[in-house]
């Protein structure tokens, strides 16, 4: 019994958090407005995680999309361009990490594409289909609508 309850324990340490979160940082002035992390694309061991964010500083609000990428193999993904409706999208990678979960050791990326309010909100009713340029191959990943406008619906009136 004593076994079921703590693989219940480290089980639910992995999993994904079910709700948004606000938080306000003192320190900065910003609040941060984050969606669940949610999966956009599965292929065996390897799989693309997104979560939209939205930041809020003196009267001045970005809009971002969070990818998550983790590689459980070598021949994981590979981001080279992200596109929408064969339109570019503005992003950028900021970490490269080891991470392990309940499943393996994962190789993590983590990069962000820069929204403007009207692709934000477009993307709040209409969700986001994202093309992926990979070295190894391409992908397409859809952002379900939930994602944003569950952001929005967290923020201050």
């Amino acid at each position: 019994m004593l076994r079921i309850l703590l693989a219940l324990i480290l089980l639910s340490a992995c999993a994904p958090s079910d709700r948004n979160l606000r938080l306000y940082n003192d320190q900065t002035g910003i609040t941060r407005t984050v969606s669940r992390d949610t999966e956009m694309f599965r292929d065996g061991r390897n799989h693309i995680n997104a979560r939209a964010i939205i930041l809020e500083k003196a009267g001045q609000t970005r809009y971002h999309l969070s990818l998550s990428v983790l590689r459980g193999g070598p021949n994981g993904p590979r981001l080279l361009a992200l596109s929408e409706n064969e339109k570019s999208l503005c992003y950028q990678s900021y970490d490269r990490l080891s991470t392990d979960c309940i499943d393996r050791r994962h190789k993590a990326e983590i990069n962000a594409i820069t929204l403007d309010q009207s692709a934000f909100l477009r993307a709040a009713s209409d969700g986001m289909n994202i093309d992926i340029d990979g070295t190894r191959r391409n992908y397409r990943a859809q952002v379900p609508v939930y994602l944003f406008a569950s952001a929005l619906a967290e923020q201050a009136p």
